[in-house]
């Protein structure tokens, strides 16, 4: 799939462009023509290449810079406790809970997923059994976009609340829409991961791998319930995928990371990366924006032109309190036996080699009274030396696993405990701290009960997916980020320590509606704390 949308994603953009566009009459009959090559509304869905094209159209927006690609991170992923975030500007207003809706940053992701919903409207309206005949293959494209607007639409309501919820055509007399409620919102994103279940294959291959599985909806869905604590609906969606993916041996856990093994059989969605030369930033012109320019938020400060960040020593003491070096040496990098930094270079070399501003990493952190410990995972430290790897991240193409199979069996035994069956929890749990080389629950506490199996699930998801972008969402949904982030941090020392910034509740469970858009649009109303 890394291919496809390189190749035709510029296919899939004139095509959508010109789907958007509205014509405009010209006096001059040798400049009126029809260009019989050309994609139009009344002529689009009526071939494969086509679709294909509007669909890898629709993916781009979620790729590019200005969401996953790096802002997503900065405005969501960074605000967990995971990470202590060196202060710089308004460019981590928002991850250090210091943003207001004047500052950077929420305004593109919303504009970038109501571009992809868009995109997914209009193959999901238009591509019929006329135009294309062989249900299968229609059925194949259109899966994908239900599957891509139920993410979309997934974020939206994790990151703003109630959005408005559009799943037609743009209408000219009526673009002033209203916010829907979260609960519709949520019976939306169910309702089109269904059809995205019955649409989609169970696996892809040769250049469409890595597209949307039958088996990412289902993943997609059973999460969704999970949110949405329904633990019956939950464990069923998520217990049918069970046996259908496995999780790769502790030796290879880093190639979950990393450009090594992409789309193994532990994934079940990532989202596709390509390091490229070609640099725009922020743009949807095909070929310039699906780099890694998350580099710069998970690169370590002397790296990073934001400064960057070092990770909170509670993650590092939770490996150590369960003996769990295969996770540790693969998520974070500190002075322990072995570490190495970028292309392999001993970790205090590498960290203790200043930069051309006269800076290391060590430096950095100990003079700011913080350990120096740092991020690995996505920080394209196998990718090269640091001279190797630009520091905007341009040839960095480590794709982002958003859902594994890891995450999968930890949520269902979630369900189940919620659902007072601890028991029915132990093998899933166990499952994945049998691949870290742990003590399995099923020997040492067969009898444990549902609050002591609720402490070792938020213990195993922050082990086993520390830095890949659910920490806060987790808090959040366990109504616990007030306790780890609040001004009275349960951590002995506040996570947020760099910046000074404290977690509100009733407020920073959401970032603020963006100001352009409540310009633009006077019914949406903003996120309570941010008028």
């Amino acid at each position: 799939m890394k291919n496809i949308i390189k190749i035709k994603s510029s296919l899939g953009i004139i095509a959508v462009t010109l789907l958007m566009t509205i014509g405009v009459a010209c006096s001059d009959d040798i400049l009126d023509q029809n260009n019989n090559n050309a994609t139009s509304t009344a002529n689009f869905g009526t071939s494969v290449d086509q679709v294909e094209s509007a669909i890898n159209g629709a993916f781009h927006p979620i790729t590019g810079t200005f969401f996953w690609g790096r802002i997503v991170h900065t405005g969501a992923i960074l605000r967990s406790d995971e990470f202590n975030v060196f202060p710089f500007g308004s460019n981590t207003a928002m991850s250090t809970f210091q943003g207001n809706p004047g500052d950077r940053w929420a305004t593109e992701p919303w504009q970038e997923l109501y571009k992809s919903i868009a995109r997914c409207n209009n193959i999901i309206i238009n591509v019929t059994e006329e135009g294309i005949s062989d249900t299968t293959t229609r059925e194949n494209l259109v899966g994908q976009a239900y599957f891509l607007r139920a993410f979309d639409y997934w974020y939206l309501v994790n990151l703003y609340g109630n959005v408005p919820l559009i799943t037609e055509l743009p209408d000219l007399d009526n673009l002033l829409v209203k916010q829907a409620t979260s609960d519709a919102v949520w019976a939306q994103i169910i309702s089109d991961l269904e059809m995205a279940e019955s649409m989609l294959p169970e696996t892809w291959t040769g250049d469409n791998l890595g597209r949307p599985t039958s088996g990412a909806a289902t993943a997609l869905k059973g999460k969704s319930y999970l949110y949405m604590k329904q633990y019956g609906p939950a464990a069923t969606a998520l217990g049918s995928l069970v046996g259908k993916y496995s999780l790769l041996p502790g030796s290879q856990f880093g190639d979950n990371f990393t450009t090594t093994n992409e789309n193994n059989r532990e994934s079940l969605f990532e989202l596709q990366f390509l390091g490229q030369d070609t640099f725009i930033w922020g743009s949807d012109i095909p070929g310039t924006g699906s780099m890694g320019n998350f580099h710069i938020d998970y690169a370590p400060p002397a790296k990073s032109p934001d400064r960057g960040h070092v990770v909170n020593p509670w993650l590092r003491d939770l490996y150590d309190a369960n003996s769990d070096v295969v996770r540790r040496n693969q998520t974070l990098v500190y002075d322990y036996p072995g570490a190495t930094g970028y292309g392999g270079v001993a970790f205090l070399t590498d960290f203790s080699t200043d930069n051309s501003d006269g800076n290391n990493d060590i430096q950095i952190a100990t003079d700011a009274g913080v350990e120096p410990i740092f991020s690995k995972k996505y920080a394209g430290m196998e990718l090269g030396t640091r001279d190797q790897v630009d520091f905007l991240g341009t040839n960095v193409g480590n794709n982002w696993r958003v859902i594994r199979y890891a995450d999968v069996l930890l949520m269902l035994a979630e369900a189940l405990n919620e659902e007072n069956n601890p028991a029915a929890a132990i093998p899933h749990i166990d499952e994945v701290r049998n691949r870290a080389g742990l003590t399995l629950i099923a020997d040492t506490n067969p009898s444990i009960n549902q609050t002591d199996m609720r402490q070792a699930i938020i213990n195993e998801r922050a082990m086993e997916l520390a830095g890949e972008g659910h920490r806060f969402f987790d808090l959040v949904r366990w109504g616990l980020a007030d306790d780890y982030m609040g001004a009275t941090s349960l951590h002995s020392t506040h996570p947020k320590s760099l910046s000074g910034g404290t977690f509100e509740n009733g407020k920073h469970e959401l970032i603020w509606i963006p100001n352009p858009e409540k310009d633009a649009n006077p019914n949406l109303n903003q996120n309570p704390g941010y008028n």
